[in-house]
């Protein structure tokens, strides 16, 4: 396997544009990648290193968004004091994933671009509406998350394309973050979901759930906070997540299990609501 570490965005591109075709993977945290190593899977032709490209390992609010360099490591964002205030759900998936050591090489852009369906950022970030920044030799595009994640593993990325950054801009009073796991640390999620949500003289009056790990993608639980908003029985709500998710069968636990388990803990999270 060739190693190859561009200094620089314009490097970069050079070496993108000129590796077109051949079998490369970009190398940010590593956290992937090096497990397929140690199980003997098959690895890339190329390994590019992108860790130290300047620009990218940032976290800044400009007119009310938030953006985030896709190098920032799962433990900046953690501790972020502002990801804390505005984006609390967020900050509460890092405290979730993996251990420090993992957290302190992991970065947000590997778990996005990774696209699993379980992964523990991903429903946050679809719940704050996040947007990707895409740069590639050929010019610069935006992405909602929504579009970029196609399926388990698939992403929009073209040849040549990497993602720099990641835009998000809250529009909740509150949110928070659950995962159920196998164990409680370094377990891929059996089910997670982020909730956001806004109250207006003492009732909620705004209501969103993203959820993961029960669909080939991350999904938006519309018809469950419908019900919620306009007051119908736990019954009614629960009818309703269970038409949005797809759950599937694995090693961690049956559809039947996750569609139960899902409906028991959102339902018991929106009993605690006021109104």
């Amino acid at each position: 396997m060739r190693y190859l570490r561009p200094k620089s965005i314009p490097e970069l591109q050079e070496i993108l544009m000129k590796e077109n075709g051949n079998d490369y993977s970009i190398l940010a945290g590593g956290t992937d990648l090096m497990p397929r190593y140690r199980t003997g899977l098959q690895l890339p032709e190329i390994a590019i290193d992108i860790k130290i490209l300047p620009g990218y390992c940032g976290i800044s609010e400009e007119n009310g968004s938030i953006e985030i360099g896709a190098l920032v490591t799962i433990e900046d964002i953690r501790k972020n004091h502002l990801i804390q205030k505005d984006l609390p759900c967020l900050s509460q998936a890092c405290h979730e994933f993996a251990g420090t050591q993992i957290r302190n090489r992991a970065t947000i852009g590997g778990n996005i671009c990774n696209a699993s369906p379980a992964g523990d950022l991903l429903p946050g970030l679809y719940l704050y509406s996040a947007e990707l920044q895409l740069i590639s030799a050929f010019g610069s595009r935006k992405l909602p998350i929504e579009d970029f994640i196609l399926g388990p593993g698939k992403t929009a990325l073209k040849p040549g394309e990497i993602l720099v950054s990641i835009h998000l801009k809250n529009q909740f009073d509150n949110s928070r973050f659950y995962k159920l796991g196998l164990r409680q640390s370094m377990a891929i999620s059996v089910i997670n979901y982020a909730m956001g949500w806004s109250v207006v003289e003492k009732s909620i009056s705004k209501l969103a759930i993203m959820a993961g790990s029960v669909a080939p993608t991350i999904v938006s639980l519309d018809g469950c906070c419908k019900s919620f908003l306009a007051m119908e029985n736990d019954e009614s709500i629960a009818e309703n997540i269970a038409k949005d998710i797809f759950p599937i069968d694995d090693i961690r636990a049956t559809a039947k299990y996750r569609q139960q388990v899902l409906k028991n803990l959102i339902l018991h999270d929106l009993r605690k609501f006021p109104g």
